[in-house]
């Protein structure tokens, strides 16, 4: 099934059949497996998955020309001011407008945020066709 990606055929397939709504009981039954298996196969597939995502997001803040550094301490609601001014500089467009934005941080850095302080760095990048990401 999958080629040349970070899933193994057997992580691709029980992913497939939990989307299809099968626990995982049936589908160690279906595979004529244990459900640890099963379990391990899942597991080890959304890591993978996870790590692919966070390959894609270093990728395009490689590639990004604007990379804002968001630092300990300091205020979201003022990011999107700091981005736009950024954009100017560069003639990107962004798509997003500031509350967008802003929901976008609080999606993307969850837990390095306490209310609307940064606890910990994180990035917003601005990619070239105006895409936001929080890396």
């Amino acid at each position: 099934m999958p080629k040349n990606t970070f899933l193994t055929e057997a992580q691709a397939l029980v992913l497939g059949l939990r989307a299809k709504g099968l626990t995982q009981a049936k589908i160690a039954r279906k595979l004529r497996t244990s459900r640890a298996n099963v379990c391990i196969l899942e597991r080890r597939a959304r890591e993978n998955i996870a790590r692919a995502e966070r390959t894609l997001k270093l990728a395009a803040k490689l590639r990004a020309p604007v990379v804002l550094e968001v630092k300990q301490g300091d205020d979201i609601l003022e990011v999107p001011k700091r981005l736009f001014k950024a954009a100017d500089a560069t003639k990107i467009q962004v798509k997003l407008s500031t509350p967008d934005i802003i929901t976008k941080i609080r999606e993307g850095a969850g837990d390095k945020l306490h209310g609307r302080s940064a606890t910990q760095s994180f990035d917003v990048v601005l990619t070239s066709k105006g895409e936001v990401l929080i890396a």
